[in-house]
């Protein structure tokens, strides 16, 4: 990994990040509409793999209500509840129930976001069907899906892997790599995706159902690992956050990174996803589509922002001190 390639790549992130802008789009690809049409009388629904109150979900939901809100669509908002209810059972019956709810909405596009909405609801019920639709949130590949199709198009959700790691590397002691995470179908695919496109299948992997399962699988980590991706707590039903944060700041001894923004607290180095980002650019795409653009015509994109949160009371535990460069450009954890 070149450090010079690293510091290209991560700083125009993180000024695309703190401008709100991107990189120019495709031909094709949505765009914000400074005066965008009118569409009252136009449906939209959105359905949400997770639950409200989850901080991804709640970005995206952010994300596609900023853009619909003066487009004069009436959106609907179904959550399918799967990051608490892990079983592909739930999985398959939250699909069927979500069906229902569209089917007696009746509406002219449907937004599926993240993974279990697209394994769940709309490849089994949708794709190639006549009702648009625009994904979002899928890890890395839409390929398992068979997207794009003739009636689906969406935005990929990729990882700043290269980027965050290179950001602590200078302060491991070597380079083995560690990821410890609540177990979900949706984690043990990104740490396979990481493993594969990043470590060469070093990357050691720990998951945990409970919040002291996760304690110790950190702990252990630390001792067969130089860094360690402390991924995400979401779905451990009895995680309390201060009780955590508290563990972390004692028994961290190595660097760790995460990539969700709302793990900012527990980790030294956060390079966060943007699901604002993820939102926007579905409900950009839906308003194109309500325009009489066709799915076929949108090219599937990924996402380009970040965010960068560093947590200093954990530098200070590791005698590590961040350059200036860097932290002008950091948000400061809580």
């Amino acid at each position: 990994m070149k450090t010079t390639r690293f510091f290209l790549l991560f700083f125009s992130i993180l000024l695309a990040a703190c401008s709100g802008a991107v990189a120019t789009p495709a031909p094709g690809t949505p765009t914000a509409q400074s005066s965008a049409p009118d569409f009252s009388g136009k449906k939209v629904v959105w359905v949400d793999s997770y639950h409200s109150g989850y901080e991804w979900s709640d970005g995206i939901q952010a994300g596609i209500e900023n853009v619909l809100q003066a487009s004069g669509v009436e959106l609907k908002i179904i959550h399918m509840d799967t990051k608490r209810n892990p079983d592909v059972s739930f999985c398959e019956a939250a699909g069927k129930s979500a069906k229902a709810e569209i089917e007696a909405f009746q509406p002219d596009v449907l937004i599926a976001t993240d993974d279990n909405a697209q394994k769940c609801l709309v490849v089994p019920f949708y794709k190639g069907g006549s009702l648009p639709v625009v994904f979002a949130g899928v890890n890395w590949t839409a390929d398992a899906y068979g997207y794009p199709a003739s009636n689906v198009t969406g935005m990929i959700e990729i990882d700043l892997v290269e980027q965050a790691v290179a950001l602590v590397q200078p302060y491991a002691k070597g380079s083995r790599i560690a990821y410890v995470t609540i177990d979900s179908e949706t984690e043990q695919k990104i740490a396979s995706v990481y493993n594969q496109r990043f470590f060469d299948g070093q990357m050691q992997y720990y998951a945990a159902a409970t919040q002291q399962e996760f304690k110790d699988a950190f702990l252990t980590a630390q001792q067969e690992a130089d860094i360690l991706f402390v991924a995400n707590n979401a779905g451990a039903p009895d995680w309390n956050e201060d009780q955590m944060k508290q563990f972390m700041l004692d028994h961290t001894s190595i660097p760790t990174l995460s990539i969700n923004p709302w793990m900012g607290s527990y980790v030294l180095v956060n390079v966060g996803k943007v699901p604002e980002e993820q939102g926007e650019w579905a409900a950009q795409a839906a308003l194109k589509i309500l325009g009489g653009t066709s799915p076929a015509d949108i090219p599937i994109e990924q996402n380009k922002k970040g965010r960068l949160i560093l947590n200093l009371d954990l530098a200070e535990k590791l005698n590590i001190t961040f350059p200036p460069s860097v932290l002008k450009n950091a948000e400061i954890a809580p």
